[in-house]
């Protein structure tokens, strides 16, 4: 749109230019038959008789009479008649007066050798004195104050241009009797340029200024013009802009463009007018009112705009209209996918179309009705899952609990003496391994529990450290031992005297998780530290281990079901993947948030955080 609306002005303009050439050669067409007129009547008075007789005769009172006449029937501004050497014998303008020599005079030294000639010419304040009465004055003009143009040492003109004609009179028997010229003073004079208004632009006005206007300039000074100044006057004195005088009067090329004229911008066209010599005294000028043009561009502009507005709308409305007939369905289908991750099923979308769209809403119903059986399946299978596996493990802790009980009582001696090393170290190693199946089926109890929702937080105020901590610590002094491994509690004497509002079976459940798999994944001869510190209301526990550590992109995901680290240092997976995932849904139950940082190969730290509830130890929450 941008390049239509340039290159549309581009044409207004380059019309506009090319109608005010157009102009120009009619403005001075005019001009030119001006020149000929005068030139014809030169002609036609030279070849009278009278003319001839009275020149012959030297009868300077009739010849007087004579040319006055013509002149003023002819509205010439001067007539002047000399003799074969070029001295004056009578004017027909007062005062009438005769004698000078007008030998030098260009045209007159031309009509002198038998060659008629006709055109513009300068004359002097002396010479339009000698010519007529007035005419010096008539031609006299102070400049006046325009903008844009070129500062002149002068501030008035005495000279005048002039339209003129000088002919040779010759009689019959080809001898020269004198000069005859004449012509028009074009200071003040505006029978041209109004002509020239009237057969170009036809007196036409635009807000109150004139459409097109005409001037003749004596150098660069308005000597005769319709174009008006401020007060409605006629713009005489007025001056050419700076560019316009550079190009025409001093390069001597037209020039057709944008110029400021006096007080408004005009399309203008000028070109030099030479004297009889080709010798640059003037310009001729043409010039249409900018506005018009740049109206109707405006308008033409606004209509395209309009236009491209209204197909822009309605394009939006089309697009609209259409997109809704697509987005309607597919935010119906959004919306059922949002339905779909809430755990409902929609059965039916309610979209006709038959399109791609309706295909795919066809294909999203029935893939919803397949997910809904299969949810339903895979609930009854859970359900069963976790009956069997409630059940199995219940009964199996109870053998379990009488196998390990006869297991320390044989390691104790209490059903006899051990004579043998090795006896007690079988012994030992039946006893690991049933603490290790004996806490796989406390993890797979709780387990159950989570995953049927029927894990109870019983919160209390109790000591964290003698009911949940020492107990685990109790439990894994052996395995502490085997590794040869230390252990560093931060603030011990804070953490033996801190009381915390939670449930302490859940709580020993955390630690004995963390704990173990602290002394699992560690480094032999190894440092395990446990720190507690207050943070913002909350309690901000940690275990930390000397160990393999934990790759940075499972850091996340180790908290997740069955989920365990492949270590190749321990030659095996390690553990039952329930610890990690059975802790974390622990300490979310309590509030709080778990997580891990490590340096692979060198350490893993986990942290959890639990809120400083105030609450009467009575409160309960499930």
């Amino acid at each position: 749109m941008v390049l239509g609306i340039s290159l549309y002005g581009r044409t207004v303009v380059k019309r506009a230019h090319v109608a005010v050439s157009m102009n120009l050669n009619s403005a001075r067409m005019v001009l030119r038959q001006k020149i000929d007129t005068v030139s014809l009547l030169m002609h036609f008075t030279a070849n009278r008789g009278q003319i001839i007789e009275g020149s012959a005769r030297r009868d300077r009172l009739f010849l007087q009479q004579l040319l006055e006449q013509m002149r003023v029937d002819n509205h010439l501004d001067f007539v002047t008649l000399t003799d074969e050497r070029g001295m004056v014998l009578v004017r027909g303008r007062y005062p009438y007066q005769a004698g000078d020599d007008q030998s030098n005079d260009e045209m007159v030294s031309r009509a002198m050798n038998g060659e008629a000639v006709a055109g513009a010419q300068i004359l002097s304040q002396d010479r339009l004195a000698r010519e007529g009465e007035r005419l010096a004055e008539q031609a006299f003009m102070i400049f006046a104050e325009t903008p844009r143009s070129r500062p002149r040492p002068r501030e008035s003109e005495t000279s005048g241009m002039v339209l003129k004609a000088a002919v040779p009179i010759i009689d019959r028997e080809e001898r020269l009797h004198g000069v005859l010229y004449g012509g028009i003073l074009l200071n003040r004079n505006y029978e041209i340029v109004d002509r020239i208004k009237n057969n170009v632009y036809r007196d036409e006005q635009y807000d109150g200024k004139e459409a097109g206007t005409a001037a003749i300039f004596q150098w660069d000074v308005r000597i005769s013009t319709n174009v008006k100044n401020a007060s409605g006057l006629r713009a005489i004195g007025t001056r050419a802009s700076g560019d316009v005088y550079a190009k025409v009067l001093e390069n001597g090329q037209p020039y057709i463009g944008r110029d400021y004229v006096v007080n408004a911008d005009y399309i203008t066209a000028y070109e030099p007018l030479v004297d009889t010599r080709g010798a640059i005294i003037g310009m001729l000028y043409v010039g249409t009112l900018e506005q018009p043009f740049i109206d109707t561009r405006n308008k033409v502009i606004l209509l395209f705009c309009a236009i491209a507005l209204l197909g822009v709308i309605t394009a939006v409305v089309i697009g609209y209209f259409l997109a809704r007939s697509i987005s309607k369905p597919i935010e119906k289908l959004a919306s059922a996918t949002r339905a779909v991750a809430a755990g409902n099923f929609p059965l039916d979308l309610d979209i006709p179309s038959r399109d791609e769209i309706g295909r795919l809403a066809h294909l999203f119903v029935n893939m919803s009705r397949h997910l809904k059986q299969t949810l339903s399946d895979l609930k009854d299978l859970n359900r069963k899952y976790l009956e069997l596996l409630g059940f199995t493990t219940h009964e199996l802790k109870q053998p379990l609990g009488v196998l390990k009980g006869y297991l320390i009582m044989l390691q104790d001696e209490t059903l006899g003496a051990l004579t043998t090393a090795r006896q007690r170290e079988a012994l030992l190693e039946m006893r690991n391994s049933v603490n290790m199946l004996n806490d796989m089926i406390m993890k797979y109890l709780q387990l159950s529990k989570i995953e049927a929702g029927k894990l109870v937080v019983e919160k209390r105020r109790f000591n964290l450290f003698t009911e949940a901590i020492r107990p685990v610590l109790e439990g894994e002094s052996a395995y502490l031992a085997i590794k040869k491994m230390r252990l560093f509690i931060e603030n011990e004497a804070g953490l033996r005297e801190l009381e915390l509002y939670a449930d302490p079976t859940l709580m020993r459940i955390v630690f004995s998780n963390l704990i173990t798999n602290a002394i699992k994944y560690g480094f032999e001869e190894g440092v395990i530290t446990i720190g507690h510190v207050e943070d913002a209301g909350t309690w901000r526990f940690h275990v930390r281990n000397e160990g393999y550590g934990i790759p940075r992109d499972k850091r996340e995901m180790i908290f997740d079901k069955f989920v365990r680290l492949d270590r190749k240092e321990l030659g095996r997976q390690v553990g039952t993947g329930l610890g990690l995932y059975n802790t974390k849904e622990i300490v979310e139950k309590h509030g709080g948030r778990i997580w891990a940082e490590s340096d692979e190969g060198k350490w893993a730290d986990f942290f959890f955080t639990l809120p400083r509830d105030a609450q009467p130890a009575s409160a309960q929450d499930t």
